[in-house]
């Protein structure tokens, strides 16, 4: 099935100049895994920068520039680009079928929140500060209690089915919010238990009892 939701242009190019924070930027990473539309997108991103370079005047060089060159080119590929490493994930993960940015990443212990509720943390590199990764497993049926953010919040699908006020997000779509969003409460769909990749800029901002109760178990 093809993915319906997308990350906008904008965030799109940050990414590809690497402009993002690193949760947000994983959670841009899993979803290209997982949608070749976007994926189409980043190759022309980088056409049309290649263009510009070829286009752009040319600057004096220092005098061992050509050798400086030459040694990355001769040096072993491997010192260069290093092989992909999966790294071993936990065991509580058997049975999902993860993109291979998830394989790349350490997830932590899980937390359960509620019952049919469980967070496990990301460990992402140089963090930053407020910021939470994080994948949350929601039992099928289930809602979220009502909240709404402080800087932005993506979300990218990894299996089931949720819906909000902006609408339906199933395996690989990509969900962005933010404070403009004054009511969310994702709600899930269908009969199959969700597990979605989280990056958030900031804490959520609880707007019932429910919420402000859970807030300190869940950590978000």
């Amino acid at each position: 099935m093809s993915t319906a939701h997308h990350p906008d242009e904008e965030m799109l190019w940050d990414y590809h100049r690497g402009a993002l924070a690193p949760g947000i930027a994983l959670g841009v990473r899993t979803h290209l895994d997982m949608c070749a539309q976007c994926r189409t997108d980043m190759r022309v991103f980088s056409a049309v920068g290649g263009a510009l370079l070829d286009a752009a005047e040319g600057i004096a060089m220092s005098d061992n520039a050509l050798d400086l060159a030459l040694a990355r080119i001769e040096r072993p590929e491997a010192d260069v680009a290093p092989a992909r490493r999966d790294i071993r994930q936990p065991a509580f993960l058997k049975g999902f079928e993860l993109p291979d940015s998830l394989k790349q990443v350490q997830v932590k212990d899980r937390y359960f929140v509620a019952p049919g509720v469980w967070l496990a943390p990301i460990a992402v590199d140089r963090p930053v500060k407020g910021s939470k990764t994080y994948l949350m497993f929601v039992k099928a049926g289930m809602a979220m209690p009502e909240h709404t953010h402080r800087g932005r919040e993506i979300t990218v699908m990894l299996q089931g089915h949720y819906k909000d006020h902006k609408g339906d997000y199933r395996r690989g779509d990509f969900a962005q919010c933010d404070d403009s969003d004054d009511c969310h409460m994702p709600a899930m769909q269908g009969d199959v238990d969700c597990l979605c990749l989280v990056a958030q800029e900031a804490a959520i901002v609880p707007k019932t009892l429910l919420g402000w109760l859970l807030k300190p178990i869940a950590r978000i």
